[in-house]
Order: structure tokens, then sequence, then C-alpha cells
């Protein structure tokens, strides 16, 4: 008889998830905190605060916790990427959100259960476009060199480094075998 190891993760606050999601996607660069292209689709619209915006997203998404833990894995693997001159729009933390998110949830999903990009944009309720999401998840990839792998070991570290503020803790479990 053998022993497997399986490892899950679980969360004693959802509010902190979404509070730490909040604030690594705000400080990942220095944002402009006024509306510089009058173009875009959310110009005509009042673009929501982050927290509301992300809470919204989280809510329609029911998307597990590991999906989200490699969410904030991605983002802060873009933050090690980008020079300490970026500088980014109002709305690119929401977009770093959904980027992120979105490829977290492609890469962790099998493909009829991963978000889509249809589905992401109809989720933002016409803030942004499928052409929208499209461009931002390519962006994403190319600035984090399409680095998607995260293994046991990376999630173990980022949980030592934020499990507590996060409030998740990783479970283990055995299960014997023949």
């Amino acid at each position: 008889m053998s022993m497997l190891t399986t490892a899950s993760v679980r969360t004693h606050n959802p509010e902190a998830l979404l509070s730490f999601t909040t604030n690594v996607a705000a400080s990942i660069l220095l944002c402009s905190q006024t509306n510089q292209h009058a173009k875009s689709h959310w110009a005509q619209r009042k673009l929501p605060n982050l927290k509301s915006f992300v809470d919204t997203l989280f809510k329609k998404m029911q998307l597990p916790l590991a999906v989200c833990l490699v969410d904030l894995i991605y983002l802060s693997r873009l933050k090690c990427q980008l020079p300490d001159h970026a500088r980014g729009n109002i709305d690119t933390p929401h977009r770093l959100f959904l980027a992120s998110i979105l490829t977290a949830s492609k890469f962790m999903n099998d493909p009829e259960n991963a978000l889509t990009n249809q589905q992401l944009s109809e989720m933002t309720d016409g803030l942004y476009t499928v052409s929208d999401i499209n461009q931002m998840e390519r962006t994403f990839l190319a600035l984090v060199h399409f680095r998607l792998f995260v293994d046991d070991k990376d999630l173990r570290s980022f949980l030592v480094k934020h499990g507590e503020l996060l409030k998740v803790d990783l479970v283990e479990e055995q299960s014997s075998y023949y």
C-alpha cells in the first residue's frame, strides 16, 4: 500500500482575498487618475472603483480559489517584469485584473470550464468589448513572457509569503492506494 498526498486550498475570509486582489492590481504600476482616452468604451460610462469591479466579477465568475491564487501569482510576476518607470491609464488596474484572471482560468481549467473572452466581456456589462479583452490577454501574455506554469512550489511560496494576510490555508490530505 502506498500513500498519495493531495493538496487543496481553502479560505477563511473571502473578503480578505477580494481586498488583497484589489490592492495587488492597484499597486502594479502608477496610473493616471483621469481619463486620457476619450474614445474608450468606458469614457461614456462611469468606470467603477476597482474594489467594486473585482467584487462584482468574483461573484459572477464563481472561480475556484486556486484560480484566484494563480491570478495573484501572475500579477506578482507581472509587477516584477515591469520597469520602474512604467505608467498606466486610469483603467489599467481593471484591465490587468481581467487579463490575469482570464489567463489563470484558461490555464487552470479544462477548456469547457474556463472563462472565455466573450463571457468576460459580458460580465463587465459592456465596459469592455471582446476585442478589448482579446487585446488585454495578448498584451498580458507578452508582458509575463508567456510564463504561465505554476507548480506546487510556486503556490507554497506564495502562501508562505501572503497566506496569513489572505486568510488562505494549504490543506494536505493523505490517502492510501494499492
